[in-house]
């Protein structure tokens, strides 16, 4: 694809989208008494005389620009005015500043009505009473997505990961969700002789390798960023893991989640001094030796620069971050998209030869604060509702390319790859901020005096070991997760 003005030009890479179907499950009612009476009629507008005054918190432009979002959300609440009469207020709070502003604002109780949140987060507000069960609305249907259950509406793997493992209600839906894909210059690639996208790891070494020989940097990395970290990571752990999971996994949904992992850690199933992590952390250290040398001194915006000034072969790009791709002045390259490549089994008997996909999972979500009440607690239902339409989930994905978390939206063109092929999703999070936020953090400081050469393979997985079991540690107390109690687990 060639592109050398602002607006011209879609993405031209077959990206990926996993999905998986998983059941749905209940909860019990902690709605504060609170009824969905004043919901709005099915043909998607609000009863009369329901018109309310609601505030919406979301957090700054992690993945796009901040005028980009606020112009889009200000089209979708105008809209919501017109049809219901209920006026919206966007709080846009800048993303690193956002949990510490969430906390100060329920601390005072002057949370808004309606926030923009993410798992770990309202799994620990909805324990300190500062947002609702929503179990009880799910069961019943959206006025904006008519038919069945506003449950039904959300695609399973969605629904499934929304489920609060503490308790098994859900206190929030998804919101969106976005996938990662590594990105590659089709013009860098045939000037190292390189004719089409690897699908193997050997094949992708092979291709970096290449690369490095014409004098091209394979990839972009930045060693600051967690994602950057935690990606490849995750995909190839998740390609190893296979056996482990099976251990790991209570309930028989080939999922592991949070209550399992304690599970599986109390039991000496997770040591990252043993196969499959010693091994995945070594694949990944291999790998590093293809990326620029200043990994560990830029940010990944900067990462994200070398790739899209032609600096470096490929990158690896969170969906949502298309816009910079499409904004992006005068870039003339033609690329593509792939995902993170198979490792084999001539590599390692237990792989299960699939990509693991990378996003694709329910993490930004909306939950109603229990500022809200009476009317505003059936208006704060009502908007987020209508904000998981498929109108508004289109509109998401059409204007700031964030993937929908229901089964009937439609997809532009330009993400229409997203389907189901030869992947796996990611059934255990070892890496990311949902499960141990600090061992997330640590793991970022910990990769890069690995990859830099200042720790070795034995004092790396020492610590990790370490730092995951204070984690798991924290998290049993504050759920009160035991052996005797089976870790919460339902079985």
């Amino acid at each position: 694809m060639k592109r050398t003005s602002k607006k011209s030009g879609l993405l031209a890479a077959s990206l990926l989208l996993s999905l998986s179907a998983l059941a749905a499950c209940g909860g019990n009612d902690g709605n504060n008494g609170s009824s969905a009476a004043g919901s709005p009629s099915a043909s998607g507008s609000a009863a009369s005389g329901t018109a309310q005054k609601l505030s919406v918190a979301y957090w700054g432009a992690e993945y796009a620009t901040a005028q980009r979002v606020e112009q889009t959300y200000k089209e979708i609440f105008d809209e919501y005015k017109s049809r219901t009469g209920t006026e919206v207020e966007f709080t846009f709070i800048p993303d690193n500043n956002y949990r510490t502003w969430m906390v100060t604002q329920q601390a005072a109780g002057s949370m808004p009505e309606v926030v923009l949140t993410r798992m770990a987060w309202v799994w620990e507000d909805y324990a300190k009473e500062q947002v609702y069960d929503l179990t009880p609305y799910l069961e019943k249907e959206s006025p904006y997505n008519p038919g069945q259950p506003w449950k039904d509406t959300f695609l399973p793997s969605f629904y499934k990961d929304s489920i609060n493992p503490a308790n098994g209600i859900l206190n929030s839906v998804p919101a969106y969700t976005a996938m990662i894909r590594i990105l590659y210059n089709k013009e860098l690639f045939a000037q190292a002789g390189i004719d089409k996208a690897p699908t193997t790891w050997p094949e992708f070494i092979e291709a970096c390798e290449k690369l490095q020989a014409a004098g091209i940097t394979p990839m972009a990395m930045s060693g600051q960023s967690n994602s950057h970290m935690s990606w490849p990571l995750t995909s190839i752990f998740g390609q190893l893991d296979e056996q482990l999971r099976k251990q790991m996994d209570v309930d028989g949904d080939n999922l592991v989640i949070k209550n399992e992992l304690a599970r599986a850690t109390d039991l000496g199933l997770i040591d990252y001094a043993k196969y499959p992590f010693r091994d995945g952390l070594e694949l990944f250290k291999q790998f590093s030796q293809y990326w620029n040398k200043d990994f560990n001194g830029i940010d990944e915006k900067t990462a994200q620069q070398l790739w899209l000034t032609g600096k470096a072969a490929m990158v690896m790009l969170n969906s949502a971050d298309l816009t910079l791709v499409e904004d992006m002045e005068g870039r003339s390259f033609e690329y593509g998209g792939m995902p993170i490549p198979i490792i084999t089994k001539a590599q390692f008997p237990e792989a299960m030869e699939k990509s693991v996909v990378l996003g694709g999972a329910a993490n930004e979500s909306w939950a109603v604060s229990t500022t809200a009440k009476g009317a505003k607690l059936d208006a704060s239902i009502d908007l987020i509702q209508y904000l998981t339409s498929p109108e508004i989930e289109g509109k998401l994905a059409s204007d700031l390319s964030l993937l929908p978390t229901i089964n009937n939206a439609d997809l532009p063109e330009k993400l229409k790859g997203f389907v189901l092929q030869n992947e796996d999703i990611r059934r255990a999070n070892y890496t990311g901020p949902a499960t141990i936020k600090e061992f997330s953090d640590f793991l970022v400081k910990s990769l890069q005096l690995y990859l830099g050469g200042s720790v070795d393979i034995d004092k790396l997985t020492s610590e990790w070991n370490a730092e995951w079991t204070k984690g798991m540690a924290s998290a049993k107390t504050t759920n009160d997760w035991t052996e005797a109690n089976n870790y919460g687990i339902k079985k």
